[in-house]
């Protein structure tokens, strides 16, 4: 299995020397962004979905939003940023990479940032605080239009999402509580008898993306 791994994490390298070395300093510098095959399956949801607006929630230092625009070429996006720090080396960055026309870095809690968003957006993507998805869930269903494209990492959680959450950590359980609360209002949607609002599944790329499309 070991091997397989190797073999498949061969193919999820950044081509472009930019996003190569925003990689790098992440490594360097201990920020989290995106795991190589995560990414490499955003940039492919991305270019499938051509959408004209994408919202993100954790932008850090700005990898996956410029990775977005490159796979969506013309597209505006807005990313939402809690760090005054990350979000200030964000903007450098993707003025660096001359993206900053396309790309607005919003300085705030995405859980205070959306529910002031006004349109709508063909592709939300999730990479914030991971306890918050569930409470973001409203929210993402009053900006995301029908067909639009729902992404969120970090779904499996380092593995603890597949325990009941009394086997979790003190410190992690509410995080699992409400990850899994946020998969099944995504993923279970209907199955009470309700209007079924997205149709999606569960992947272990990464550390787990979720991919629905809003019905």
């Amino acid at each position: 299995m070991a091997e397989n791994n190797e073999f498949i994490s061969s193919f999820f390298i950044d081509r472009d020397p930019f996003l190569a070395g925003l990689r790098s300093y992440a490594l360097e510098n201990n920020v989290p962004i995106l795991r190589p095959d995560s990414a490499s399956l955003l940039l492919t949801l991305t270019a499938l979905k051509k959408p004209a607006r994408i919202l993100e929630t954790g932008t850090a230092i700005g990898y996956s939003a410029i990775l977005m625009a490159s796979a969506a070429p013309g597209a505006e996006i807005e990313t939402v940023e809690i760090d005054p720090d990350m979000a200030s080396l964000a903007r450098a960055n993707i003025s660096r990479a001359g993206l900053g026309d396309r790309i607005r870095v919003i300085l705030g809690d995405a859980s205070e940032v959306l529910p002031a968003l006004r349109g709508t957006y063909d592709m939300i993507f999730l990479d914030s605080a991971k306890g918050q998805y569930v409470h973001l869930l409203d929210d993402v269903l009053r900006l995301l239009p029908s067909g639009g494209l729902l992404v969120a990492d970090n779904c499996i959680f380092y593995g603890k999402v597949f325990d009941e959450p009394s086997s979790a950590p003190h410190k992690h359980r509410t995080i699992v509580v409400n990850m899994r609360a946020f998969l099944d209002g995504v993923l279970r949607s209907g199955e009470d008898g309700g209007r079924a609002e997205f149709r999606g599944t569960l992947l272990e790329t990464g550390d787990g993306m979720m991919v629905a499309v809003r019905l």
